[in-house]
């Protein structure tokens, strides 16, 4: 078999896999107290708050809670859960009850994590007071009846079989802390807060994988991604998160610095028909506001499967991937995740046929409109990506009119929206699908700089800096009712067959939906002389994880 780009991240993503699971790690290893600090720099706005494992919403915050409070199982590669501060967790025959064992890890302040602590972190999570990220992952357990069995043994009571639950459980936001205390967290993390300010991270010397190379961890943040390339080229940073493709294409061959590029990072779709299409007319699409063959709206038009199939096969998604990614990155297939646990890997993906989509446009009576293009508000790649779609869909006979997105709260455009959603668990993508809320928030941080780089990212301040917190759900999911019933089946069952056929089918049934032009890949750049480091998805075992990361 040939070694693609994704099979080569699975060989050594599986290997990192394995690498991070306690039981194949060396402990105890002596810390070394001659190694120098890293500094880390990340997209976002500051100054940075003390860091919360409960809070969130920006990768900055998710590496610094990876930091400081380990979770109880972690993201494999291909987005399965495994072990990680927990020894095992299992389920009773019903799917109703999980026996999670944890490992004996000593937290920041010498005395072992508990079960009791475990339970806190959940309830506190689950607190709707709280405002923490991962809440709605844990709707469905019930904190009073879950309880700690024993100092290394926690029981946790669900309200329905559900034996998907594991991911949970390794989500980003579920950080273990003593007494559940997120906002003065003492975790069992490779590195600890520093009483000189949240920026600082010092290592812990007795963490239970063993200790870090580095003695003292500094966080940065710059919204702008042109100052971190250039931070990182000058040597102000070792390490500088999501570079766009032209800064990766500049530091390709210079010698001091590298890339860690991660396949499969972002899956983005384009999606036809936002919109209520029973009330608008087709002056919302750059007419008079009549329908083209003089009947109900033209916004219904966008409920028509002929003019949804003509976008999908009149967009060049090579030519995007080529344009826009600088080929870093592969044509999507229209679903959600390849390379992932769950992708029904044997679809075949579309071929463009715009004669095809001419004919499509025309049999929808659509010919010559002009259509909304929106923009999507945290990915400054759509940009870029509406200039050349725009000219694809011409030759369709369609009129692009790229414009910025409705305001939150308002009535949603018809038209083709971009969305970008950040690699996560297959089950949990189907879970936003199929109640039509957005997805569960990605590990992404925006920048205002929206040149045209693969920014991955999503916006996290407003204009005066401050932080808007979790993202807003700009264009939710149409709920899916088939989707929900093959979700059901999959999480009920205890089946891994069943589980994962239920699982593929469901995706199928979404490529309707939206049409996906590019499977993205996230750009690290680092130090030539940082060892430790690897190329991983957002939010798995080894994504922006420094505990082995050392200088020289």
């Amino acid at each position: 078999m040939a070694l693609t780009r994704r099979s080569f991240l699975r060989v050594t993503g599986a290997a990192a896999a394995l690498a991070g699971i306690p039981a194949l790690a060396a402990c105890g290893a002596a810390a070394d107290t001659t190694a120098p600090p890293l500094t880390v720099l990340f997209a976002g706005a500051g100054p940075l708050p003390p860091p919360d494992p409960h809070h969130v919403w920006r990768p900055v915050d998710r590496a610094r809670a990876a930091a400081v409070a380990d979770t109880l199982l972690v993201w494999s590669p291909e987005m399965r859960a495994v072990p990680h501060l927990a020894e095992s967790v299992e389920p009773d025959p019903t799917g109703t009850r999980w026996r999670v064992r944890l490992r004996a890890a000593v937290a920041h302040d010498g005395r072992p994590i508990t079960a009791a602590d475990a339970l806190a972190s959940l309830r506190r999570i689950a607190d709707p007071a709280t405002g923490a990220t991962a809440a709605p992952l844990l709707s469905g357990v019930d904190l009073t009846a879950s309880r700690a069995v024993s100092p290394t043994e926690l029981e946790i009571v669900l309200g329905a079989p559900d034996f998907l639950f594991p991911l949970v459980l390794g989500a980003p936001g579920t950080g273990i802390v003593r007494d559940g205390d997120g906002a003065a967290p003492v975790g069992t993390g490779a590195f600890r807060p520093h009483p000189v300010g949240p920026e600082v991270l010092l290592r812990h010397d007795g963490h239970w994988l063993g200790a870090a190379a580095s003695p003292e961890l500094r966080f940065l943040v710059d919204d702008d991604e042109e100052n971190r390339f250039q931070a990182l080229v000058e040597g102000r940073v070792d390490y500088a998160h999501d570079l766009f493709p032209h800064s990766v294409r500049r530091i390709m061959g210079r010698t001091g610095t590298r890339v860690l590029s991660a396949p499969g990072s972002a899956t983005r779709f384009l999606e036809v028909g936002s919109g209520r299409a029973d009330r608008l007319g087709r002056a919302d699409l750059g007419g008079d506001g009549t329908a083209p063959d003089g009947g109900g709206p033209a916004g219904a038009l966008f409920d028509d499967p002929r003019l949804r199939e003509a976008v999908r096969l009149g967009i060049d998604r090579e030519a995007l991937v080529r344009r826009v990614l600088l080929d870093l990155g592969d044509p999507g297939d229209d679903l959600f995740g390849p390379g992932l646990e769950h992708h029904p890997a044997d679809v075949p993906p579309v071929e463009r046929d715009a004669a095809r989509a001419a004919e499509l446009v025309a049999a929808a009576g659509a010919t010559g409109i002009t259509v909304p293009l929106l923009f999507d508000p945290f990915d400054p790649l759509s940009r870029p990506a509406a200039a050349v779609i725009g000219e694809q869909l011409e030759e369709i006979g369609l009129f692009a009119e790229p414009r910025e997105p409705d305001p939150v709260g308002a009535e949603p455009t018809p038209g083709i929206a971009f969305r970008r959603v950040p690699a996560q668990p297959i089950p949990l993508h189907l879970r936003a699908a199929a109640l039509g809320s957005s997805p569960v928030p990605g590990p992404d941080t925006g920048n205002d700089n929206d040149g045209g780089g693969d920014s991955d990212s999503d916006s996290d301040s407003g204009p005066d800096g401050e932080p808007l917190g979790p993202p807003p759900a700009e264009r939710p999911y149409a709920p899916r009712a088939d989707v929900a019933r093959l979700l059901a089946a999959a999480t009920a069952t205890p089946d891994d067959t069943v589980r994962g056929d239920a699982l593929r089918r469901a995706q199928v049934l979404l490529r309707d939906a939206a049409t996906v032009w590019s499977d993205g890949d996230e750009h690290v750049g680092i130090s030539a002389d940082l060892d430790g480091m690897e190329p991983a998805r957002p939010d798995t075992v080894r994504w922006a994880r420094f505990d082995r990361a050392r200088l020289g």
